[in-house]
């Protein structure tokens, strides 16, 4: 077979499988005078311009005339397609058809490199190398194989022998580049590559192997130029397109690198790691733009499809499944790429969020201590320890947050946790001191004036308490437990209009509150006894028992209202139901005596 009716083909880049410059595709030679030898020559030209719907006909046309060229010539399209199994399946029918043909047993091995079982690729590959001894592709391939098995010496002293075969030189020293890789050697490495595309700079594989050099070693900007050398040369290779793309996002030209990685899908919509690849850049557009997360999820669903054995697919997709408000879906894709083996701080932080939702505090504390919390997320892992009665460390993280940025948004909220956590201590002064630093940073906020409201009434300090809880009032009208406070406030001052107001206001906006609404609709109840609008006081009496059984006062001034009303068993009943709760209540005790009941 001819070494010039050869033709290239390689790994996907940084990003897809491991690369390797190490193969190059046999344009297969046809018997002299056979009938399917055009439809074989031409099938090749096909696949070297990238045209494969038509190489595919043509090779299967030559096969159907008996040609194992023209079958392992479909599995060689099949391989450009990286669909693998059906590759692996036309090269064996091609070894059937002819046990001669070195393609065949080339081929299957190709297959097992890519699927990173190269134990079984290497005798495949020597067989081939048997069958034809000049047969460079299969040298490559071998030499890949003995590098990813740990065989260096073993692939440097088989690849040397290639340096004799002309043409195919430069290919063999970019294999040798790729060996010296394995063993650490950049210097080695980097001569090996440079060499190879100062002796062939019109041959794409050299200009990209250079190009993988740089890029491996996270230099984008020295990559560019040799990958835009290479893609000049061979536009149709997607996988030197690909690369291209890694090396413009690795440089952060991220429009370019979605340029690229478009035109492979657009070429090839079964090409994964392009697929991931948009996924990736519109998801990471998504904080600044959030429509971006639904372009995000389309291209990330269709990764997992393709690829789903793919970690880093299925974390990007819980991910993104998280921002778009679908947590049920996100915490399962989540759960997949953790058991594909995913890791990574932001992920983590996500699970910790999703956690945080489903009130699963432990997980939740357990996901954020292998993430990278935000100032936001760390006010979340503080409500978790309030809410685990851990004030301690809860008090500790909201300080921590106030004294990174008094200023900030989370700083503000903070504050009013930590006014909240003083108030539960009892600790009131220090809860007002709180909550006035959260009002001077956000004036407008009702649940700051409330707590401060409700720390001066427990200090005594009624007219302050009143101010406090008129303005939370005010600042949401909205709020039945703010005009409940406010009620109990004006009752205290005797203010009986104002009470009454503000406890029928609060029934309004909450009837079913066991505490607030119970104690409101007693007032109510009391206000109307003054009324002397027995049967209405009764009412209102009975829907706060209806809420409380246990609320003594309710129940004595039920009493006096059947009482006043001329009902003297329900009277009787309702002051022996305050006696159960209370056997020494002096108003039930004196209704029952007015009554002429004994004991």
């Amino acid at each position: 077979m001819s070494a010039d009716s050869r033709s290239s083909r390689r790994r996907p880049g940084p990003g897809g499988a491991r690369r390797s410059t190490a193969w190059v595709f046999l344009a297969l030679a046809a018997l002299p005078g056979a009938a399917w030898a055009d439809e074989v020559r031409d099938a090749h030209k096909a696949l070297q311009a990238g045209r494969l719907e038509e190489a595919q006909k043509l090779f299967e046309r030559a096969a159907k005339q008996g040609s194992a060229e023209g079958r392992a010539g479909v599995g060689l399209v099949y391989l450009r397609r990286r669909q693998l199994d059906q590759a692996l399946e036309q090269f064996q029918a091609a070894q059937k058809m002819d046990p001669a043909l070195a393609w065949g047993y080339g081929g299957e091995a190709e297959v097992y490199r890519r699927r990173g079982n190269c134990e079984q690729a290497i005798p495949l590959y020597r067989k081939a190398g048997e069958l034809d001894r000049r047969f460079p592709e299969a040298l490559l391939g071998l030499g890949d194989c003995l590098v990813q098995t740990a065989r260096v010496a073993d692939a440097i002293s088989a690849l040397q022998d290639g340096l004799k075969w002309g043409r195919w030189r430069p290919r063999f020293l970019v294999a040798l580049g790729q060996a010296e890789l394995a063993r650490d050697s950049l210097r080695d490495a980097g001569i090996y590559f440079h060499q190879a595309a100062q002796e062939a700079p019109e041959d794409p594989v050299t200009r990209r192997a250079l190009g993988d050099f740089y890029l491996q070693r996270g230099i984008g900007h020295n990559a560019l130029p040799e990958y835009r050398a290479a893609v000049a040369l061979d536009s149709t290779d997607l996988d030197l397109r690909y690369s291209l793309g890694q090396a413009l996002y690795l440089d952060q030209r991220y429009n370019e690198a979605l340029n690229e990685y478009q035109y492979v899908v657009a070429h090839d919509s079964s090409y994964a790691p392009a697929v991931l690849a948009i996924g990736n850049l519109y998801y990471l557009s998504g904080p600044n733009d959030p429509r971006r997360y639904a372009d995000a999820r389309y291209f990330l669903e269709r990764a997992v499809r393709l690829a789903p054995q793919d970690a880093k697919a299925w974390s990007l997709l819980g991910r993104t499944y998280y921002y778009v408000g679908q947590k049920d879906a996100a915490l399962q894709a989540l759960d997949k790429a953790v058991s594909l083996g995913a890791t990574g701080k932001e992920m983590y932080t996500v699970y910790g969020r999703l956690y945080t939702d489903r009130r699963e505090w432990d997980k939740a504390l357990e996901a954020f201590a292998k993430g990278d919390p935000t100032p936001n997320d760390q006010l979340r892992i503080a409500q978790i320890h309030a809410l685990k009665d851990s004030a301690g460390v809860a008090d500790s993280i909201y300080r921590a947050i106030v004294d990174r940025d008094a200023q900030s948004g989370e700083a503000k909220f903070a504050l009013g946790e930590l006014g909240k956590l003083r108030f539960r201590q009892k600790r009131y002064d220090e809860a007002v001191t709180y909550l006035r630093q959260r009002i001077a940073l956000d004036p407008r906020n009702d649940e700051a004036y409330y707590y401060v409201g409700l720390s001066y009434k427990e200090l005594k300090r009624y007219p302050e308490a009143l101010d406090s809880l008129r303005i939370a009032a005010q600042l949401a009208p909205d709020k039945g437990d703010r005009h409940f406070w406010l009620g109990i406030l004006y009752a205290q001052l005797d203010s009986t209009a104002e009470a009454r107001r503000e406890f029928q206001r609060s029934v309004e906006l909450d009837s079913t509150n066991k505490v607030t609404a119970s104690v409101a609709y007693q007032q109510l109840g009391f206000y109307t006894l003054l009324d002397r609008d027995w049967l209405g006081a009764v009412r209102l009496l009975e829907k706060a028992l209806a809420l409380n059984d246990r609320n003594i006062q309710a129940w004595v001034w039920l009493g006096q209202g059947y009482q006043n009303a001329g009902n003297r068993n329900r009277a009787l009943e309702a002051y022996n139901r305050a006696l159960q709760l209370d056997p020494n209540q002096p108003e039930a005790q004196k209704g029952k005596k007015s009554l002429g009941a004994s004991g």
